[in-house]
């Protein structure tokens, strides 16, 4: 075999491979920014699979503009999450509370297509979403999520974490949901307690309802945003529901 019939054919082997690679992968990216839309540069994006405790398998920073991009594999990833590091408490132990942030978090993220995803991120944790619904109950969609305020915890800073409850009560609690962009009727709001390893914590219970026409695709898109109007602080997050039959 001739030096050019070989170096031919490891051209078209690599062309193949990675005309694969590109079928096998799509592209989330997005803005990260407040919610007044100011852009985070240097934001943190990350992407987490199943097993919760792992490091990221995918992870970028957004640019000075607040963009960011992640070439992922199809599939299903347990989450998404951002936020500027330095503004993170744990992080930051010298920031004053008024600067410190809380992340936004994806949740159930269902890769098939390129998407965007922007992303907006204040002081209150949208955390541990899950949408479901009760069979033979009223029609739509139950959400259960864990509110955490950060001013809710820095009210009572001698009080170990524990013992505060970081959700607010549901007649201060202002919530929007859209389902594929689509704003969708709250019809419940209820304050409910969660057992975790460590003790009780408080959750949410929401109910809305079923927007008139869903995706075509494989799954339908929740966006969920909150604010305490007791302190002023913001949250959003997204859920990817998967509709039955998916693979």
């Amino acid at each position: 075999m001739t030096k050019k019939i070989l170096s031919a054919l490891l051209l078209v082997c690599s062309l193949y491979l990675h005309a694969s690679a590109q079928k096998d992968s799509i592209t989330i990216s997005g803005i990260v920014t407040d919610f007044e839309g100011n852009a985070k540069d240097s934001a943190f994006v990350e992407i987490k699979g199943r097993e919760f405790g792992k490091e990221s398998m995918y992870e970028t920073y957004s640019d000075s503009d607040g963009r960011y991009s992640l070439k992922v594999k199809k599939g299903k990833y347990l989450a998404l999450a951002s936020m500027k590091l330095c503004e993170y408490p744990k992080s930051n132990s010298q920031l004053s509370h008024e600067d410190m942030r809380l992340e936004f978090w994806a949740w159930n993220v269902i890769a098939e297509d390129d998407m965007v995803l922007n992303i907006h991120y204040h002081r209150l944790e949208i955390y541990g979403i899950t949408v479901f619904k009760i069979e033979g109950a009223s029609p739509g969609y139950t959400i259960y999520c864990r509110p955490m305020s950060l001013s809710k915890y820095y009210s009572n800073p001698d009080k170990p974490i524990d013992d505060t409850d970081l959700c607010t009560d549901p007649d201060l609690l202002d919530v929007k949901v859209t389902i594929n962009g689509v704003p969708v009727k709250i019809n419940m709001k209820q304050k409910v307690k969660e057992y975790v390893s460590n003790g009780i914590c408080n959750g949410y219970l929401l109910h809305v309802d079923a927007p008139k026409e869903l995706s075509k695709k494989g799954c339908d898109i929740f966006r969920i945003e909150m604010t305490d109007l007791e302190n002023g602080d913001k949250g959003e997050a997204v859920y990817f529901k998967e509709k039955d039959g998916y693979q």
